[in-house]
């Protein structure tokens, strides 16, 4: 199959910097679309102080109450609602993430030293007793470190993907050396694992390619490289935009596959399948990137394949999105269109960081029509008063847990809540400003 190939700019401009050279087309625009500096229906600043507040005052003491391990350091996410801990399993999933949210709280929130403490037990727990060498990581141990489930045959790489994302927003602070190379590491140990044909041995996944494993590196090798030079790593982050924009991506139907064969082809019976959310989120990732490469032509596609996604799995019956399995065709096995069954907190936040984007990036109407519709479902489904958000609703926005996907229904998130009201709050600064 003949593809085009993505020309991707090397000019190294930041995001901030391009965000301001947009503001007054954006503004411009907003003034032609009739768009007030009024978003959720409140004003860009009490909006701002509402992110905050549910920032300050739910999220971050959610934690206190024992989710953060203030004896050995690292996160347990198996809590009660008010956050006791009902295990002492710690995931690397969430050890990555956690040092990442501490250290971004720390670098853009007024280095408050907690968030230092924090972030710095944690780095330094999972590093001391999850590091297995060679860029590998274990996959969960006890709170004491204890080892419980290590590098097994048939695992995937999201993990220590994870340590590294950490890993690279913590080294802002520390500067620490070892940090790089821990994150350098992990990087070419998960890619050299991905490219084999038996990657994920013994599954029904074995030798698959994944939009998500794409996602995760555009993701941290687009903050990585934003202040580290790495020519290799740049080629690689390169590549996987390609991958994602003109393989996964499939012009026929206008979705993105999220699995391919091991040559990147598409799997027979699977092309009219897509998984909304990760399609969704990789965009507004592709969109971070394009703004810090100034290049508008992939801003637009990736904007609109956003929008896109985010239309066709809206639930125009009792709102919110469906975020899980999405069909071209019906099958005997699946409905035709969205499934509406599960409608996950975090993708729904997803939605509310791309959507940002676009109305600091373009002020485009439709983008502020999808936040208000979303923030609104989120506040009488998912943030109900408690630090740590439901994790997933029914089509009726009733609480369900994540069995189905081999998640403890006493898991709780720490990682897409936070990103989304950080990097919402950052937006707004800018835009108010």
């Amino acid at each position: 199959m003949k593809r085009r190939k993505f020309i991707l700019t090397t000019a190294g401009t930041s995001a901030l910097a391009i965000s301001g050279c947009s503001f007054e087309k954006r503004k411009e625009q907003a003034v032609e679309s009739n768009i007030s500096e009024h978003i959720a229906g409140v004003t860009w600043q009490d909006h701002r102080d509402e992110l905050k507040s549910r920032l300050y005052d739910e999220y971050l003491p959610f934690w206190d109450n024992g989710g953060y391990d203030k004896e050995y350091g690292g996160f347990i996410c198996n809590l009660s609602k008010d956050g006791i801990p009902v295990d002492d399993e710690k995931f690397i999933w969430y050890q990555g993430r956690a040092v990442w949210v501490y250290s971004f709280l720390y670098n853009n929130f007024g280095q408050n030293p907690e968030y230092l403490e924090i972030a710095k037990n944690t780095r330094d727990f999972f590093v001391k007793h999850m590091y297995q060498g060679e860029g590998k990581w274990a996959e969960v141990v006890h709170r004491n470190g204890k080892v419980i489930k290590g590098v097994e045959p048939g695992s995937d790489v999201y993990g220590w993907l994870f340590a590294a994302n950490g890993l690279i927003e913590y080294y802002k602070i520390s500067k620490n050396e070892d940090d790089i190379r821990l994150v350098k590491e992990s990087i070419w140990a998960s890619v050299k694992a991905y490219n084999s044909p038996q990657y994920m041995k013994g599954t029904k996944y074995e030798g698959l390619r994944f939009q998500g494993h794409s996602m995760v590196l555009i993701r941290l090798l687009t903050q990585f490289l934003d202040y580290h030079k790495d020519d290799d790593l740049e080629k690689l982050l390169n590549y996987h935009v390609d991958r994602i924009m003109t393989y996964f991506y499939n012009p026929e139907f206008r979705i993105t596959n999220e699995r391919l064969n091991h040559d990147f082809s598409r799997i027979k019976g699977k092309e009219g399948f897509m998984f909304l959310g990760h399609a969704l989120e990789t965009q507004w990732m592709i969109m971070q990137f394009a703004l810090q490469k100034n290049n508008k032509a992939l801003f637009d596609e990736s904007k609109n394949n956003f929008r896109r996604y985010l239309e066709i799995g809206w639930d125009n019956i009792f709102d919110g999105w469906a975020d899980e399995d999405y069909y071209v065709f019906g099958g005997d096995d699946h409905v035709q269109g969205p499934e509406y069954s599960t409608k996950t907190m975090w993708a729904h936040t997803e939605i509310l960081v791309g959507c940002m984007m676009v109305i600091e990036n373009t002020g485009e109407a439709w983008a502020k029509d999808y936040y208000n519709r979303t923030w609104e479902y989120m506040k009488k489904t998912y943030s109900l008063g408690v630090g740590a958000w439901e994790q997933a609703v029914n089509r009726r926005g009733e609480p369900i847990s994540r069995e189905k996907w081999g998640i403890n229904p006493m898991r709780r998130g720490n990682y897409h809540q936070p990103r989304f009201l950080m990097l919402n709050i950052l937006s707004l600064d800018r835009m108010i400003k």
